[in-house]
């Protein structure tokens, strides 16, 4: 073994294996190390990213691209709040036109409202600015829509057509990945009905709005009563005064109930449990006509329970719907 050793090939053979074990152990050590910080940067990074368009999200969690999924889209997750409820999906896509690439990111709600937008690269040798702005006219509408809110930049036409394609493309994932829930109004009155403000209708001081429901043939099927009113309401610890509540009741072309609308981004009493309250008393009124009402609601005591400073507010606007209606 020693002869061995004194011949110069072996030995500087021998010395270079050992230094690549050694140098091989300390790159594993040092992966290891590092391995687990790299990957929570760029989680973090991506974390960034995904605020940027959907900033009430505080955790993200990937969602697997199903089949069906276009091929446009690049990556979906599901933004969390601080509570695990559900705040909005993002989606990545990438599309291509003569002039290059294009990679936007959406934010859109669980009924499909984009509510952020934001282009991740661009390759393209013009417009960039103007692709940028354009996509941001589509914050506010319903994904796949392709309606625009306020004026289009003109002069890259053939990028605002791969924008709108990736849009329709996103609806599409949304649809197949998200927890949409289900549309009460087609329910209701089926596919394809159309929402039209009745403009002839007057307000008061109760009932703000009237909406005729139209189908699929243009057929009015039903109504739509906004009321809207102030009150007191009691928070848990005082009397709190002049926040207001908003109420939607839809009736069939027959005028019984079909649906009652508490929405929650227009509910200024304490919400939660008690909202949940308020709106379960309200369901009472759900087949019958407005000329039933006060007996319906007056045996739905026990439902109010804890909520009777905005259950006082909800009859004075039930009231003036029923004098209204009738």
């Amino acid at each position: 073994m020693k002869k061995l050793f004194e011949k110069d090939m072996f030995r500087y053979t021998f010395v270079l294996t050992m230094v690549a074990i050694v140098c091989g152990l300390m790159i594993g050590g040092m992966n290891a190390l590092t391995a687990p910080i790299i990957a929570r940067n760029l989680q973090e990074a991506e974390n960034r990213a995904y605020q940027e368009v959907l900033p009430e999200g505080e955790s993200f969690d990937k969602l697997e691209l199903v089949t069906g999924v276009p091929a446009t889209i690049q990556s979906a997750v599901v933004g969390l709040d601080g509570t695990n409820k559900i705040v909005g999906y993002i989606y990545t896509a990438n599309g291509t036109n003569q002039h290059g690439s294009i990679s936007i990111v959406i934010s859109v709600d669980a009924s499909g409202k984009i509510i952020g937008a934001s282009i991740l690269s661009i390759n393209q040798t013009k417009g960039i600015d103007d692709t940028a702005n354009n996509l941001q006219s589509f914050v506010g509408t319903q994904i796949g829509d392709n309606n625009p809110i306020g004026d289009i930049t003109s002069g890259v036409t053939n990028s605002l057509n791969t924008v709108k394609a990736l849009l329709t493309d996103i609806s599409v994932a949304h649809g197949l990945l998200a927890d949409v829930p289900a549309d009460p109004y087609v329910d209701a009155f089926g596919e394809g009905y159309q929402i039209v403000q009745d403009n002839t209708f007057v307000p008061t001081a109760n009932i703000t709005q009237k909406d005729d429901i139209k189908n699929a043939s243009n057929e009015t099927v039903g109504y739509i009563y906004t009321l809207a009113g102030t009150g007191d309401y009691s928070n848990g610890e005082e009397i709190v005064s002049g926040h207001g509540i908003t109420i939607k009741v839809v009736f069939d072309a027959d005028l019984d109930v079909v649906l009652v609308e508490v929405p929650e981004d227009l509910y200024g009493h304490t919400g939660g449990n008690r909202r949940t309250k308020i709106q379960n008393y309200l369901n009472e009124l759900i087949g019958f006509k407005a000329n039933q009402f006060d007996t319906i609601l007056n045996d739905s005591g026990d439902l109010v329970s804890g909520v009777t400073y905005t259950k006082d507010l909800v009859d004075i606007l039930i009231d003036a719907l029923v004098e209204e209606v009738n």
